[in-house]
């Protein structure tokens, strides 16, 4: 499912990226046994059970329903090798935000080119300020000095804008996520994941409205640890016109009905496909593509792909010895 593998690409990429950090294997050295003693046995860490949403099981035809859905999704979506898209987006925080509406509002532009460029930047930050009294509704201003994300991704490097900093930062993507392999991020069935794989990772239903016109809403949630550390669930909006997700609601791990509304809502507009030919690639719009200019007086970091954490399946072939 190529379609939509460039919406988010940069960011969940880079959310694997961080938890990889975090989690680099260090060296051990086991110390050697007395003749009278016995190692201990040895022990796997189990990973945490995730419990599935009340609506599981679903009933036969409900299933039937979602698969077809799903099917058709790939294969309609597995002709698509460039696309571009605007997006607005709205972030509702309700730690650090407003409690009864969203903090920011943005709009971008998001850019793919098959089979593993992506292009995210967010061109103006509106933010939430306070009514001036009861009466007045709250209103939504530019900030001098925030600027909203800007990340490209050329396959083998994502690269980021940090304005603050005044710093083009490159982090070189491990091998296991370069290229096709990106498919394996937080958000697979937005990375051209096809539906067997979709259902492997997600409990999904399909969630419609009756009231809903050209549009199809499926809710996924993870089934490992590993996607519930990233959000608690997703909503899906795809358009029944052209079959690409004209929306999508990412819920925070902590969002609470009435309690904790805190998610990202985007909604893509002027969505276009496969609009250039083999000729046109050399114009701007793929340029964007490679090696982001350097801006006068910034700066260049790269920083080199962590350390690839061995499978279950390496570790067993290749046990610590005793030494």
């Amino acid at each position: 499912m190529h379609n939509f593998r460039f919406v988010l690409l940069l960011i969940a990429a880079v959310a694997v990226l961080t938890a990889t950090h975090g989690n680099n294997l260090q060296a051990q050295t086991v110390p050697a046994q007395t003749p009278l003693q016995t190692a201990p046995p040895a022990t796997t860490p189990q990973p945490r059970q995730i419990q599935a949403p009340s609506f599981i099981p679903l009933a036969a035809d409900h299933v039937a329903y979602v698969d077809k859905v799903l099917s058709y999704w790939q294969q309609r979506t597995e002709k698509v090798h460039l696309y571009r898209t605007k997006f607005q987006r709205w972030q509702f925080d309700t730690v650090y935000g407003p409690a009864n509406t969203f903090k920011t509002f943005s709009t971008g532009k998001i850019q793919y080119a098959e089979p593993d460029k992506g292009l995210f930047k967010v061109e103006e930050v509106l933010s939430y300020h306070a009514p001036v009294s009861a009466a007045a509704k709250p209103s939504y201003k530019a900030i001098p000095g925030v600027h909203g994300e800007y990340w490209v991704c050329d396959g083998k490097s994502i690269f980021e804008y940090d304005y603050n900093n005044q710093k083009l930062i490159q982090q070189v993507l491990p091998a296991e996520l370069q290229g096709k392999n990106i498919i394996n991020g937080p958000l697979p069935f937005l990375f051209g994941a096809n539906a067997a794989d979709i259902k492997r990772r997600f409990w999904v239903r399909a969630i419609t409205s009756p009231t809903a016109k050209k549009e199809i809403w499926l809710e996924a949630y993870p089934k490992s640890a590993q996607d519930a550390s990233n959000y608690q669930r997703i909503h899906i909006i795809i358009s029944t016109e052209d079959f690409l997700p004209k929306g999508l609601v990412i819920f925070d791990r902590s969002y609470v009905k009435g309690k904790n509304h805190s998610r990202t809502v985007f909604s893509f507009q002027d969505r276009d496909v496969n609009f250039a030919s083999p000729f046109d690639k050399l114009n701007p719009f793929f340029r964007n593509f490679y090696e982001p200019t350097l801006p006068a007086g910034w700066q260049k970091v790269v920083h080199a792909a962590p350390p690839t954490r061995p499978t279950t399946r390496q570790a067993t072939q290749n046990p610590i010895t005793p030494r």
